[in-house]
């Protein structure tokens, strides 16, 4: 779509939108029970879309990810907007609500929801947008992304064979065709993807003063306490890691561990690997790197490490030629010795590539944390109460998990989003529903008018006195301390 088509596709929905009004929850709940229906239709579709696209992907991975994972978020909008739906009340001063005020906060529909989803998700993240949109009450313009080209035909294909385009509308097309749908004049705005581009979406929804959900990424760091198991953390660690061949928004890039314990994680990793992954080549359970490009990155990572002396063990179990094979299967790297010129340790990775580094502190650790960008997701493994408090209250990062990696993204009960640098806002499940929404503020003044007639000029003596004793009660509450910097008025 050009931004004319694009405009007029905005303008059909949000025609029907005021035309229809706010929808009720039967219809919403009938939506969202007909997006369920539509993934599960089209599973098998999904699964051999995804793999064309990557070369490889895991049909396991697609199944419980893409498939039973998009229908767990549309079921879980299902079971529980109703209750979100509800007015929630406000408790007002007692002496307001004894004289009849009331007050309240009821979730009403934006009206239309744009959604950009990227190449290494779009099945899932699409139906997130959209059961989002849908529970909320909303209209939905998707944006697909081209670098996925078989799997975005298909979800356009499914969109349109189960929804109509008043309902949902999926536009296909290149960057300038993103660019363009950024621009539109939506009700709010959903990206997923890399913080450059987010600069762009961002600055561009800006000019229409259309809020923007940003979920983006970061170089996602795990903490390994001394209290660790090490065969629990690398199984843990390789595990996540290696789904979907790292190419995870949540993906740890990072490990940092005890002085003296790093050669023995990297050989439990190596280890773990070997035996998950005995073979790449021809394993189906191996996902492919998603493009030529993106292999040749994650490669001048490798080499650029290498070349300035990084430590790097390529865990290749059965030494097969993957190095330029058009499967495009990458190992899992392991990097010691990495220091801070190295691109692998400026760059969020999104491959199978992790670097383990030494520390002599908890301190020294999180110094070492906060001194990055803000990442999307953090991680802790050990048993040591002390040390996950700390690493909870002073790592900022838009999501953690103590012992495993990747594991909140398989929860609808939870918020999802970043902080700063790895992204703003939340959504999936309540937060989705929220964010969706205008949470609209009603507030029933009492019918009774002495008290508010008190208020109005020309005030009489009796309520000036009763306000000057107030400002005087509230300055033995809070009584004026300066700053020991700061110069007394």
């Amino acid at each position: 779509m050009d931004a004319e088509a694009l405009q007029q596709a905005l303008q059909r929905q949000r025609r029907a939108f005021e035309r229809d009004g706010p929808p009720d929850a039967s219809t919403r709940i009938e939506r969202l029970d007909r997006l369920a229906a539509m993934v599960l239709a089209h599973a098998h579709e999904i699964v051999s879309a995804l793999s064309l696209d990557f070369g490889t992907r895991s049909a396991h991975a697609t199944r419980t990810g893409d498939v039973v994972g998009a229908v767990a978020a549309a079921r879980y909008n299902r079971d529980h907007l109703r209750e979100w739906m509800q007015p929630v009340p406000v408790p007002l001063p007692a002496p307001m609500e004894q004289a009849g005020a009331r007050a309240q906060v009821r979730y009403q529909p934006l009206g239309v929801i744009g959604a950009i989803v990227p190449w290494n998700g779009p099945v899932l993240m699409g139906v997130l947008a959209a059961a989002g949109a849908f529970a909320a009450g909303n209209r939905l313009m998707l944006k697909v992304p081209e670098g996925t080209p078989h799997t975005s035909a298909l979800i356009e294909r499914m969109f349109c064979a189960s929804f109509s385009p008043e309902e949902v509308v999926v536009v296909q097309g290149d960057a300038a065709v993103g660019a363009a749908f950024s621009r539109q004049l939506f009700d709010h705005l959903l990206f997923t993807g890399s913080a450059a581009t987010a600069r762009h979406v961002a600055l561009a929804a800006a000019q229409n003063l259309v809020p923007v959900t940003l979920e983006l990424g970061g170089r996602n760091p795990v903490i390994v306490g001394r209290s660790a198991d090490l065969a629990l953390t690398s199984a843990r660690l390789v595990t996540g890691k290696m789904a979907s061949a790292g190419q995870v928004c949540v993906s740890p890039d990072y490990v940092l561990v005890p002085r003296g314990s790093e050669q023995a994680l990297v050989d439990a990793m190596a280890a773990q690997a070997a035996r998950l992954y005995p073979t790449l080549l021809d394993n189906d359970d191996c996902t492919s790197i998603a493009s030529d490009a993106h292999y040749t990155r994650l490669r001048q990572l490798l080499d650029d490490a290498r070349h300035k002396g990084a430590r790097v063990l390529e865990v290749n179990p059965a030494h097969e030629p993957l190095t330029g094979h058009p499967q495009r299967k990458f190992p899992l790297c392991l990097f010691m010795d990495v220091t801070p010129d190295m691109r692998v340790w400026q760059e969020e990775t999104f491959g199978p590539l992790l670097s383990v580094q030494p520390y002599d502190s908890l301190q020294e650790a999180l110094t070492v944390i906060a001194a990055q960008p803000q990442p999307l997701s953090a991680y802790y493994f050990g048993h040591d109460a002390y040390e996950i408090e700390q690493v909870i209250e002073r790592v900022a990062a838009g999501n953690m998990v103590v012992n495993d990696v990747r594991c909140q993204l398989f929860f609808e009960q939870l918020p999802f989003g970043g902080v700063g640098a790895s992204g703003s806002g939340r959504y999936r499940g309540h937060e989705g529903f929220k964010t969706f929404s205008n949470a609209k503020t009603i507030v029933h003044q009492m019918q009774a008018d002495a008290a508010l007639a008190a208020q109005r000029p020309p005030f009489s003596h009796a309520a000036r006195a009763a306000v000057l004793a107030q400002v005087e009660a509230l300055r033995t509450e809070f009584t004026f301390k300066p700053s020991p910097n700061g110069d007394t008025p």
